[in-house]
């Protein structure tokens, strides 16, 4: 049970109060209660109307079990991220980006803060700060995504009571709403041929196939099925530790896509002519039977293919080096090609490996072609509403 002490009166046997050796120094009202372990606490307020409101709250809560002692609210924010990053278990290239949050992005700010004093309007301050840094929306939201978790190991522990960062009054910088511009085939057309010849294969897959650049450096034979004209997208090459290392695809969603039987022919020309990677075929991410390949003989390092390919090529076709002439540019081309031909929306999605369908729309509905006509004549010949 909680009580309320008045520290500058002392009561008598008689029940006369005389003034303590306290009297009109300090907080006079102490609120004493035991925690669940019996250990005493207690907490003093200058307002008895505070002190009974605290009373009551930490009644309430010791009565439902909820009480978190205000100790333990005293944890470093270091320890609670190293702790967060020592129980992930996300890829490799997923822990070294967290890593990187953590240390570049929030350390800075929250390095040295208890967890039990981290505000609400601390956190706003440190988003309004990553803005002035110069990051992306995109960017501040996936590090405040990281900065929500890693409180949410306080709050698994009742180390906290509540998660300061799940506050829905928290302003985030708005998503900034980009304007696919998709290519002309013959800038397309232009991209390819100035690639060399052994290389061609790559953005044509990328603008007829919708595969992003890492499931085209990660291909293999044994991904291809040349009988049903499909592609298998069973892999991509990421970068981990500077490493084109073989993984799963992105959100480790595996797919199949059509693939337009000119390609195919050329696909089959190419494996009589060339030799893919030695090693095991199997089905699983590795290196055996990846199709495209260097002197090395090992995966490409897109970082590598960019500088050396890529760019020249759209340099050489007009484009300038920009984030919307990446390689993604050709998804756009193949989706919004798919589009224009009646492919709904759900397989365009499917077929790039979108998780929902809904994105795939934001992204490309204003490239679906115009239904107005259409539903202008969807009611003819409809006699019986004609009539009325």
């Amino acid at each position: 049970m909680a009580s309320i002490n008045d520290r500058w009166w002392t009561k008598q046997v008689d029940g006369t109060k005389t003034r303590s050796d306290r009297h009109g120094t300090g907080l006079r009202w102490q609120v004493r209660f035991r925690n669940p372990e019996g250990h005493s606490r207690n907490k003093s307020f200058e307002r008895q109307v505070d002190a009974e409101r605290f009373m009551s709250s930490i009644s309430v809560d010791l009565h439902r079990g909820n009480y978190i002692d205000p100790k333990s609210g005293s944890v470093k924010f270091e320890e609670l991220a190293t702790k967060w990053l020592a129980s992930r278990t996300a890829d490799t290239s997923t822990l070294v980006q967290n890593e990187l949050h953590v240390r570049k992005h929030m350390y800075p700010y929250w390095f040295g803060i208890s967890a039990g004093s981290i505000k609400h309007s601390d956190i706003q301050s440190w988003i309004s700060d990553l803005q002035k840094i110069g990051l992306s929306p995109k960017y501040i939201r996936l590090i405040f995504i990281n900065f929500r978790l890693i409180l949410e190991v306080a709050v698994n522990d009742e180390l906290i009571q509540r998660n300061p960062a799940n506050l829905t009054k928290l302003q985030l910088p708005a998503p900034a709403k980009v304007r696919v511009e998709v290519w002309t085939q013959e800038q397309v057309s232009a991209v390819i041929e100035n690639h060399p010849r052994h290389l061609r294969l790559m953005p044509l897959l990328g603008a007829t196939c919708g595969l992003r650049q890492g499931e085209i450096l990660g291909l293999r034979t044994q991904d291809i099925d040349f009988e049903r004209l499909e592609v298998n997208v069973r892999q991509q090459i990421k970068l981990v530790d500077t490493r084109p290392t073989p993984a799963l695809p992105k959100f480790k969603k595996t797919r199949i896509v059509p693939l337009p039987e000119f390609v195919a022919r050329e696909l089959s020309v190419f494996l009589e002519s060339g030799a893919v990677l030695e090693g095991e075929r199997t089905l699983s991410p590795g290196v055996g039977g990846i199709i495209f390949t260097l002197r090395e003989r090992k995966p490409i390092n897109k970082n590598y293919y960019n500088t050396t390919y890529w760019h020249p090529a759209i340099f050489a076709a007009g484009f300038s080096r920009s984030r919307s002439n990446g390689t993604h540019a050709l998804r756009h081309f193949c989706a919004s090609t798919w589009l224009e031909h009646g492919v709904s929306i759900r397989a365009v999605a499917e077929y790039l490996g979108h998780s929902d369908p809904g994105f795939t729309l934001r992204i490309y509905t204003h490239l679906m072609p115009k239904s107005d006509e259409s539903a202008r004549s969807a009611f003819r010949g409809l006699s019986v509403l004609e009539k009325r």
